[in-house]
């Protein structure tokens, strides 16, 4: 099945508790946008994502 990035960005909130809106998914050097998909980035079974926490934050 075709994933959408943001679909796969639930899977890792189910797995870890990190929402949507703090994850930032690389694959290539590239930043993953949410309205792609799997096959956009060309991403196999087995492919290693990066994932990065956009963390908010400040005095």
């Amino acid at each position: 099945p075709i994933s959408q990035i943001t679909r796969i960005k639930e899977k890792v909130e189910e797995q870890s508790g990190v929402p949507p809106q703090q994850q930032r998914l690389i694959f290539g050097g590239r930043q993953m946008a949410d309205d792609k998909t799997a096959k956009d980035f060309n991403i196999s079974a087995g492919a290693v994502l990066h994932l990065v926490l956009a963390l908010r934050g400040g005095r």
